[in-house]
């Protein structure tokens, strides 16, 4: 590391104090500012400028597209390995490289012409004393003009939308992990005081900071424009969000709910709304007050019949009215402005031919929606995506069948196939044909372990047989022991009587043998009665 404020030169760029050996912050690291509607900044920020300042470490096409259009840049890195690659990359190009930190850097003469689509969490080494947004943020300032153009991405730190796609660690050690820390209480908090940092005009960035898809200015953010895109398809989408995604944005408003803000001043071609199409491509927006798709899942989450049917009302009229301008859009491409259904963007693709096409194509679209997202409809039946159309279309009282249904689905998705784009709820793949060999690896795995299952069956009804073998005999040995001991109550009860009652108990017993042993012999009835004389005389010796 070059502990020194001097420059010294390495090569083909320059090295100023907090410059980095360990690793890179443009190779497999978190996301670079990228794609179309950043690179639509970042050209309109370079454009005709004599000194153009690119702080920070940016995707490589982007610079391709804004380094070429001023007289001179100057890319500051913080690592060695990055600024070596964009040296070599520009070595034929009015481009200087600095690595280091970059308060350490002062430039020979100020920038007109200030691009930070990164914001500053990668712009100041880790083995420095840990500063803030704000301090940062003036150090850039004073390297620029006045009045220069400037282009800077801001992070919102308490962007919900943020928090529920990603669950950061505790701590990590990962290189992309070695940034600006985001809940530093020195940055912006909205966009309206980021906006008056830099005394610029500022854009909500939608659906993130790294590679947005749609970028508005305050005055056309609507839930509409904050809903409606998220193309390519390899971007993250809102759509992962969805359930949570209406209640946030009535709460707090699409800025406020936004993962960052882009902050300009002197651009003045930039419109209010910039996107991308579904093909990739930079577009313009029209700004919607609400969107259709929210208002209508909203509907029925409500299970509000009549509501629902006044939205797909207004879609029919409006694709009848102009088939033409509604066959390359899809559901989440309308919006509502004063009362009417409009889309939010012109689409020069063809995705149906006649206008019964048209609404019925968006309907599937919408119960596609309604049905991924797990929300509630209006009516028992049609629980599932076809069998909700149908009944979708029924409320403006047009008959459809589920096959009907299906084929102008196919219709949709081969359309979009074949011009490179995606359905909005992309339907779910078919699993691929296996491996033989893996499959039969699985199939013997499954056998061993469907033989594991019987063993542990016979073992359970082993000893199942078992306990009631052990149960049967314990009931026996009981009932043999418990008739013995009354057996031997009986005979300790007896040894325990007085010798008069055993006598008592004795002569009791001579009737009964007497009659048994004599029968009716004559004379036997008067001994009798002697007999019974004398033992009540016993009995009487014996009470005393």
């Amino acid at each position: 590391m070059n502990d020194t404020d001097t420059p010294s030169k390495i090569g083909a760029y320059s090295v100023v104090s907090g410059d980095m050996y360990d690793w890179s912050d443009m190779v497999g690291a978190r996301t670079l500012p990228r794609g179309p509607v950043l690179t639509r900044f970042a050209v309109a920020t370079a454009s005709d400028a004599s000194h153009l300042l690119v702080v920070g470490p940016h995707d490589l096409e982007l610079l391709d597209a804004a380094i070429g259009r001023a007289a001179t840049t100057t890319v500051v890195l913080r690592t060695h390995p990055d600024a070596k690659l964009v040296s070599e990359r520009y070595a034929d190009r009015a481009v200087d490289v600095v690595c280091g930190d970059l308060r350490s850097w002062t430039p020979d003469r100020p920038a007109d012409a200030v691009l930070a689509l990164d914001g500053f969490g990668r712009v100041a080494t880790i083995d420095a004393a840990p500063t803030d947004w704000h301090a940062i943020a003036e150090h850039v300032v004073g390297l620029a003009t006045p009045d220069s153009r400037l282009a800077v991405v801001v992070p919102n730190p308490a962007s919900p939308l943020a928090q529920l796609r990603t669950v950061a660690p505790e701590a990590s050690n990962e290189d992309a992990d070695w940034s600006f820390p985001v809940h530093d209480r020195a940055n912006p908090s909205s966009l309206a005081d980021a906006s008056a940092r830099f005394a610029g005009r500022g854009y909500t960035l939608w659906p993130d900071v790294g590679s947005p898809t749609l970028a508005a200015a305050p005055e056309a953010c609507s839930v509409a424009l904050a809903v409606a895109h998220g193309r390519p398809s390899d971007t993250p989408t809102l759509r992962e969000v969805q359930p949570a995604l209406g209640r946030t944005l009535d709460t707090l408003g699409a800025e406020a709910a936004a993962g960052g803000w882009l902050v300009t001043r002197g651009l003045d071609p930039i419109p209010a709304v910039v996107g991308v199409d579904r093909t990739g491509d930079e577009t313009s927006w029209t700004a919607a007050e609400r969107s259709w798709l929210v208002e209508a899942m909203r509907d029925s989450a409500r299970r509000d019949a009549s509501g629902l049917r006044r939205h797909v009302r207004l879609l029919r009229e409006a694709v009848a009215d102009a088939p033409e301008r509604w066959c390359g859009l899809q559901v989440d491409e309308i919006g509502l402005d004063a009362g009417r259904v409009v889309p939010v963007h012109e689409s020069t693709v063809k995705l149906g031919e006649s206008a019964d096409e048209i609404l019925l194509g968006l309907l599937d679209e919408l119960a596609a929606f309604i049905c991924a997202a797990g929300w509630r409809h209006p009516w028992p039946a049609g629980r599932g995506r076809d069998e909700l159309t149908v009944l979708l279309a029924a409320t403006i009282d047009v008959a459809v069948t589920p096959a009907d249904v299906r084929t102008v689905r196919q219709q949709r998705e081969s359309s979009l196939a074949s011009t490179g784009m995606t359905p909005v709820v992309a339907p779910r793949q078919a699993p691929q044909d296996a491996d033989p060999g893996e499959l039969r690896r699985l199939m013997d795995e499954n056998e061993a372990l469907q033989g594991q299952v019987t063993w542990f069956k016979q073992q359970m009804r082993q000893r199942q047989t078992m306990t009631h073998e052990v149960r049967t005999a314990t009931r026996r040995d009981v009932a043999a022991l418990n008739d013995r001991i009354k057996e031997l109550e009986d005979q300790l009860s007896a040894r325990q009587a007085p010798a008069v009652n055993r006598v008592a108990r004795r002569a009791s017993t001579v009737p009964g043998r007497a009659r048994a042993g004599f029968g009716r012999v004559p004379g036997v009835r008067p001994a009798a009665r002697l007999l019974r004389r004398a033992l009540r005389a016993i009995r009487r010796v014996a009470g005393r």
